[in-house]
């Protein structure tokens, strides 16, 4: 299917918009730009999820001899089994998927041209070529392993399985829930049609909330990438590379994938672009002990500023602040490692999503932007 969405992707054309070379801070036509694509998105998608539901529930009160019930034998008594309509259901759902994330490559695609990142001459270079596609198929990038660095660490692995697996099946859970509503409300024999009609808003409402967290992420990543090399060249400027910083800086991007408790794209690529400046030494495997947030507390004031830069740029560079964030910068302001706000931090987040760039962070705390 790669090959697929690799032909897909080189269909797609250029078109002009008025970009300018920074990346991460967006004017007023390349928002403009972003905005028309999202609303199209959005709305394609939401009719996507709408008749993916239509097609399945219509056949069968409209032509119910299509969907004939199998027999089969066993323990010794005899099932009726709707195997073809359950065929045809899973035939849906992969064409529904197909479209969606082809959709979605056009989300991006879309979003890297009006940014400025993708053009006539760089589309077809393998590395964003790939992130593109990988953008698209909302694969995640776990490069960062080779470093050493585990975002799992610390975590309960079947926990997050069971999250990731319920956060999938959000939308037939969502449409179960309502069903039930409906069951209760309108009394055991309602009209079945009547339930089956329920999903089609639901699996609207979700496929156009999963196109709309893709066009985020994609924004974020290709903001991302000129602005982290950006930060971490001016970094590399005001610190020098002791041997001390640099296991400090192991660590730190230790913390910061703990805290995300997620593989992103711009968290490899900070740590890649840092630990290629610093020649920071790799690990197969590195743990984070129970007493970085004391040792911050003693090392001196620009190692400090630099580190809290970076804790507060992890934090963000994703686009959101979780709550197990919000706790943590809680816990840094009670110790006094950090003096910004929640408040502050999640509007310098949202100042980055949308375009309106991190100069004031990085002014703040390396004179720099």
């Amino acid at each position: 299917m790669r090959k697929l969405y690799s032909l897909y992707y080189a269909s797609l054309p250029i078109r002009s918009v008025v970009t300018d070379d920074r990346l991460y801070i967006l004017n007023d036509a390349e928002v403009n730009a972003i905005k028309k694509r999202e609303h199209v998105a959005l709305l394609v998608s939401a009719f996507y999820g709408a008749m993916g539901v239509v097609l399945l529930i219509i056949p069968q009160y409209y032509f119910p001899w299509i969907f004939p019930k199998t027999i089969m034998q066993a323990w010794g008594r005899q099932f009726e089994l709707p195997l073809i309509f359950w065929a045809y259901s899973v035939l849906l759902v992969y064409i529904e998927l197909v479209l969606l994330t082809l959709l979605n490559i056009w989300c991006a695609h879309e979003v890297a041209v009006a940014t400025g990142f993708l053009n006539y001459d760089n589309k077809y270079a393998d590395h964003r070529q790939k992130m593109m596609i990988d953008i698209g198929l909302e694969k995640k990038n776990k490069q960062i392993l080779k470093y050493g660095i585990d975002p799992l660490q610390q975590a309960n692995r079947k926990v997050v399985l069971l999250w990731n697996l319920m956060f999938m099946l959000k939308a037939t859970l969502s449409n179960f829930v309502f069903k039930l509503f409906i069951e209760r409300v309108c009394g055991r024999y309602a009209a079945r049609v009547l339930k089956d009609i329920v999903g089609i808003p639901i699996f609207a409402f979700w496929d156009a909330f999963a196109t709309y967290s893709i066009l985020n992420k994609a924004k974020i990543i290709i903001m991302g990438q000129n602005f982290i090399e950006g930060m971490a060249q001016a970094i590399y400027k005001a610190q020098p590379p002791t041997e001390s910083f640099k296991l400090l800086l192991y660590d730190t991007m230790q913390y910061i994938a703990i805290s995300k408790r997620d593989f992103h794209e711009n968290h490899y690529l900070l740590t890649k672009n840092l630990f290629e400046l610093y020649d920071v030494t790799i690990k197969e495997k590195h743990l984070l002990d129970d007493s970085y947030l004391q040792r911050l507390e003693t090392i001196p004031g620009q190692e400090r500023k630099i580190v809290v830069l970076l804790i507060i740029a992890g934090f963000l560079l994703d686009g959101k602040i979780s709550a197990r964030e919000k706790r943590k910068i809680r816990l840094m302001n009670e110790d006094g490692i950090l003096k910004e706000s929640e408040a502050t931090i999640e509007r310098w987040a949202h100042d980055f999503m949308y375009g309106k760039g991190l100069d004031e962070l990085l002014r703040k705390y390396i004179g720099n932007g």
